[in-house]
């Protein structure tokens, strides 16, 4: 695909992880690079670097002003997701911002509604879905593990001590910035609503932020899911474990490019012996996960329908996000928003 036949993409947010997207953005072959917005106008410039002619705006109202745009990628703070979003979705431009989406289900619910409105193409970033979960979800649909009856999970990595993402007045803390992962498949493996959710949640003195989080759902089919999330491990790491009536899945990583999947099923002859899987590696995580999630992206656009991971789902996950802090608070055991 040329240039000329290319999505136009405004990136806001250009900090770690908007520099990714901005690669990613360049390296997918659907999209084309015109304008990056961020108040640092030193972290635009890096990212603008990336590709031919870009554009440098100091937010996203300039960017809207300024460039001519089709789509724009949000990977702003926490608090400014929601915001974002609905600047560029009432100015008709399709969406794909990063996880959770939003602060609380309250703002997800106006993105929501606004995408809807607009007839814009809006997608959830959460990018575990096109790579380690992919795998995960395709073992599912062969039928490895037949009805699955409960999930465990476990995510996390070490103290976060500085920056925006410390706090949780900017939705700072391991459950909204990796938890909400683990949320997300859940739903998405299960496929069912959840129905009660406990929490306990042990918060840090100093920064008023969670550190450890032992959650346990229950499901309106009686399916149960159990997960910790942490900032108080050594290395950044992730556990899976699906079991269900005819037989298990589990999966094992440590970073975003190599990870592990044990297979056993009753069903399934190819895995009736115990297996295991090791993907094959690519050049990095921004060609494993993110390429694929733009490209996904750009493909809902031009195609006309929902992209795979909606509003709604980014709203459901904060539904349930919601409720965990509720528990946590309260140590009762709380119904998620439907």
């Amino acid at each position: 695909m040329g240039d000329q036949d290319a999505l136009r993409v405004g990136l806001v947010g250009c900090g770690s992880h908007g520099s990714a997207l901005a690669q990613a953005i360049v390296r997918a072959e659907s999209l084309r690079l015109v304008a990056c917005a961020d108040p640092d106008q030193r972290a635009a410039g890096r990212a603008a670097e990336f590709g031919p002619g870009v554009s440098t705006h100091d937010g996203v109202e300039s960017l809207l002003a300024e460039s001519d745009v089709d789509a724009v990628v949000i990977a702003t703070p926490h608090h400014l997701l929601a915001p974002v979003a609905l600047a560029a979705v009432r100015a008709g431009k399709h969406v794909l911002a990063e996880k959770p989406i939003a602060l609380n289900e309250r703002e997800a619910i106006e993105v929501e509604l606004a995408a809807a409105q607009a007839g814009v193409c809006y997608l959830a970033g959460y990018s575990f879905r096109f790579s380690m979960f992919r795998y995960i979800r395709d073992l599912v649909d062969m039928g490895v593990a037949g009805d699955i009856r409960a999930i465990t999970g476990a995510i996390g990595f070490g103290p976060m001590n500085r920056g925006w993402a410390a706090y949780p007045e900017t939705g700072g803390g391991p459950l909204m910035y990796i938890g909400c992962h683990l949320i997300d498949a859940f739903l998405w493996f299960l496929a069912d609503e959840p129905v009660a959710v406990y929490a306990d949640v042990c918060r840090r003195a100093d920064t008023g932020a969670d550190e450890t989080s032992a959650i346990q759902l229950r499901f309106a089919n009686g399916g149960l899911a159990q997960c910790l999330v942490t900032q108080a491990a050594s290395t950044f790491f992730y556990e899976l474990d699906i079991h269900g009536r005819t037989g298990e899945i589990s999966l094992r990583g440590r970073n975003f490019l190599q990870f592990e999947i044990e297979v056993s099923s009753s069903s399934v002859a190819m895995y009736r012996e115990p297996t295991v899987i090791r993907p094959a590696v690519r050049r990095d995580n921004i060609s494993m996960m993110l390429v694929p999630e733009l490209e996904e992206f750009a493909r809902a656009i031009r195609e006309g329908r929902p992209p795979a991971i909606t509003a709604t789902d980014g709203r459901r996950v904060l539904a349930v996000l919601d409720a965990i802090v509720e528990s946590g608070r309260t140590g009762r055991t709380v119904t998620p928003a439907r």
